[in-house]
């Protein structure tokens, strides 16, 4: 292995100890003592490995400084905002000596340079990150690059993790899957042990994010005539791409069976199965939500790694497509598991963003298909994505989510006669002629409860200091219709 590789290894090691330490002193504890700590080996760690590469690391020791006093601050004062504002700054002075390390010195750095390192900095050292773990995949074996075997073994090896994951989030999701998984592996993974592993795998991202951007420079490609001749795709790769992908659409398909014998399949398959309807249906929206999420990554990272983009390769297309149907039908049965949950509990507004999100989604992996279908550029899809998020911004402020919640539970009320009187009158004024509507509705004791909360709610508006620099339609439209209330 030659010497870039050896540290990729050396960077990737060293991060998921430093993961492991942190977890150590951050898991479940109070914070205090525990940020000096982790700076300070964080720090120390980044010194040695400098050292070994030749990284100048004396320049920087005012940066050091200022990090080893805000760290040490968490141990010294217990106010919780200031606490807040003193790992704020522990975080920002580390990208800023990353930053510095890197190439670009703090003194020359102007008003856009210092907002680049705390927004898109960031990123990319997420890329560097990536680009290390991508060095690391790059190891061969003494068997020829084209030995099928080989490839198929680390397809596998590259989908272990992910199938695990992706495992416990299902488990957790459906009752009838958790049986399922229990009755072969007899595995009880806890909420504090997922959430333990997810803390270890973020400390260890930013580990490896951090030391990956100051060891690891971006340097200028110098592309000779001789390696412009070289094929840009790795055949091998798309074997194990397809292995990877193939794996993972297994484990969907299993899980979709389960969804359509089940949820999809009508209540009496679930009581056969032991379960209550109501418990079996309203469980695992977030996991599932997360399963989808995760899965944009995957498919991303898999085009990456193949390095089929802009290129049509059967091997990576046809597991794609495949996954990305069965993802649909997962995001299918979230949102008629949150369906359901509305049902029986009301729309509010934390629902309605994410019913909202469900569906931008679903737009997202529409795009992602074309693009790989079309072969298409990434640019493509982030310029797709944009589009997409505006529109749904536009069309979130033209449903105007606080009428749309007040009547989705009116109607409602109007089935089961249930609703929260208290809840309707959280919302904001843009709900008031609804409000009214539901007053004029209501009888006995939650006809006085929402008449008391609207007077409240006309008192506010009436004695705000409103300045016409703060007019507003919806404000004036309140104040109007709470007067006339009687």
């Amino acid at each position: 292995m030659d010497n870039k590789l050896i540290k990729a290894v050396y960077v990737i090691l060293i991060s998921l100890g430093l993961a492991v330490i942190f977890n150590f002193l951050f898991f479940d504890k109070l914070i205090g003592l525990s940020v000096l700590i982790f700076a300070v080996i964080l720090l120390g760690t980044a010194f040695l490995f400098g050292l070994r590469e030749q990284v100048a690391m004396k320049r920087v020791w005012w940066i050091v400084a200022l990090v080893v006093f805000f760290a040490l601050m968490p141990s010294v004062r217990v106010n919780g905002f200031l606490t807040f504002l003193n790992i704020c700054a522990t975080l920002g002075l580390l990208l800023l000596l990353a930053h510095e390390l890197a190439g670009t010195r703090a003194f020359i750095m102007k008003l856009r340079d210092y907002l680049a390192l705390m927004f898109i900095v960031p990123f990319r050292m997420l890329g560097r990150a990536l680009s290390t773990v991508s060095l690391v995949a790059q190891i061969r074996s003494n068997v020829k690059h084209h030995n099928v075997l080989l490839r198929v073994v680390k397809g596998v090896i590259m989908a272990v993790p992910v199938l695990i994951i992706f495992g416990v989030l299902f488990s957790q999701a459906d009752l009838a899957f958790s049986q399922f998984v229990g009755g072969i592996a007899h595995i009880n993974i806890s909420e504090l042990t997922i959430q333990y592993f997810v803390l270890l795998f973020v400390a260890f991202v930013a580990s490896l994010s951090f030391l990956s951007y100051i060891f690891f420079p971006k340097q200028k490609e110098d592309i000779s005539s001789s390696e412009k001749n070289l094929p840009t795709v790795d055949q091998g790769k798309g074997i194990e791409v397809a292995v990877f992908l193939g794996l993972i659409s297994t484990l969907f398909l299993v899980f979709i069976g389960f969804q359509v014998t089940y949820l999809f399949g009508g209540e009496a398959n679930i009581i056969n199965a032991g379960f209550r309807y109501a418990e079996y249906a309203r469980r695992g929206f977030w996991e599932l939500l997360a399963v989808v999420i995760l899965s944009l990554f995957v498919l991303f990272a898999s085009e990456k790694y193949s390095g089929v983009e802009s290129k049509k390769d059967r091997r990576f297309l046809t597991p794609a497509l495949i996954l990305i149907v069965e993802v649909g039908i997962v995001i299918f049965s979230a949102f008629k598991r949150l369906s359901l949950y509305i049902d029986a509990y009301g729309m509010t507004l934390q629902r309605f963003y994410v019913a909202g999100f469900i569906m931008l989604l679903s737009v997202l992996f529409i795009l992602l298909a074309i693009k790989f279908i079309k072969s298409k550029s990434e640019q493509f899809f982030t310029f797709g994505t944009f589009l997409s998020i505006v529109s749904f911004l536009i069309v979130v402020n033209l449903v105007n989510p606080d009428a749309f919640i007040i009547k989705t539970n009116m109607e409602q009320y109007a089935r089961t006669g249930k609703i929260d009187v208290v809840y309707v009158t959280e919302l904001s004024v843009d709900a008031v002629p609804w409000e009214i509507e539901l007053y004029d509705k209501l009888k006995g004791e939650e006809k006085q409860v929402l008449r008391a909360l609207l007077l409240e709610q006309k008192d506010i508006l009436e004695n705000s200091r409103t300045s016409w620099q703060g007019a507003n339609l919806s404000r004036a439209r309140a104040l109007k219709l709470l007067k006339e209330l009687r």
